[in-house]
């Protein structure tokens, strides 16, 4: 169990995660550029003071990379050109990065974990369950579902064991792969805003493993994923899993089920690691029932972009 002197203040990484989740939405959310200008901007400002990672130069680069814009057109065509058409040179999927191709093994390891802690996919969502935009707002999620647990006086060791377990087998090494391609993508004006967020998003999500690990110490010695160009053969995933599958009882319909290699992975982490991991013992019928997931809309912050 985490003690709260250990425990980060997650809050501000939570509200940041949901700035950046909407900027990644831009088409679908139609973000225009008075928007990326004014409230994306503001938001970030006011999460400066708790978070080193927007340092001034980094807001005044992103601000004049903005002002160097003419109008929304230019915002989404930056977006369009890095992002989305054919061949983009950096897609926001991050199971591409992960295996090579879309919707491969690492996918139903991010669903495994977005249903862990009661989410899914909102059916207006448009693209695949391996959008940046996605993870950002699960981890929004968790980081707030953590700072509950702190402020009721429960543990909040399996969510920030999730979380890390998130960023670091998954968000992480994909988003490298995302800022190496956008690194190597043109270098001109109306991509620029986007490289720059990019580059936010990566560090503050590095930041964010850091201070997971720093409460956590057991996770801290884990390996570190190669920085190097990953394959289908060298990605670690939880379908590949080789941890004892168990026979566990449900804890919401007490019926008898068979772990799966993502559970089993799960269990066997967090027990080394010696956290509980009963919450996990709920069979695949309950957390498909009725009284199932809600959508994957993130715990509002007040933030002015998402009003």
């Amino acid at each position: 169990m985490t003690q709260d002197s250990q425990l980060p203040d997650l809050l501000p990484a939570a509200e940041l995660s949901l700035c950046l989740s909407r900027a990644f939405l831009a088409p679908q959310a139609g973000v225009t550029l008075a928007e990326a200008q004014g409230p994306l901007l503001d938001d970030l400002r006011s999460l400066a003071e708790t978070l080193p990672t927007l340092d001034t130069e980094r807001l005044d680069a992103l601000s004049r990379a903005l002002a160097a814009l003419t109008d929304s057109q230019q915002l989404i065509l930056g977006y369009s050109r890095l992002f989305l058409t054919p061949p983009a040179p950096a897609p926001l999927n991050l199971g591409a990065y992960l295996d090579g191709g879309l919707m491969a093994r690492s996918v139903p390891s991010m669903e495994a974990l977005y249903l862990r802690h009661g989410l899914e996919r909102d059916p207006t969502f448009l693209d695949l369950p391996d959008h940046l935009s996605l993870h950002l707002q699960w981890l929004a999620w968790v980081y707030s579902e953590a700072m509950e647990a702190r402020e009721t006086g429960t543990d909040a060791t399996p969510a920030l064991t999730d979380a890390a377990t998130m960023l670091h087998d998954l968000t992480l090494p994909a988003l490298a792969g995302v800022r190496r391609k956008v690194t190597q993508a043109a270098r001109d004006e109306i991509t620029l805003p986007w490289r720059l967020l990019i580059e936010l998003t990566h560090d503050q999500l590095t930041h964010d493993l850091a201070c997971l690990e720093a409460a956590l110490p057991s996770l801290a010695s884990r390996a570190t994923p190669p920085p190097k160009r990953r394959n289908v053969n060298t990605v670690e995933t939880f379908e590949a899993s080789e941890a004892p599958r168990e026979t566990l009882s449900c804890r919401s319909c007490g019926e008898a089920f068979e772990s799966d290699p993502v559970m089993a992975e799960m269990r066997q982490r967090l027990s080394a690691a010696g956290v509980s991991a009963d919450h996990l013992a709920v069979c695949p019928g309950c957390r498909d029932g009725q009284d199932g997931p809600t959508t994957l809309r993130p715990p509002g912050a007040g933030l002015k972009a998402w009003q």
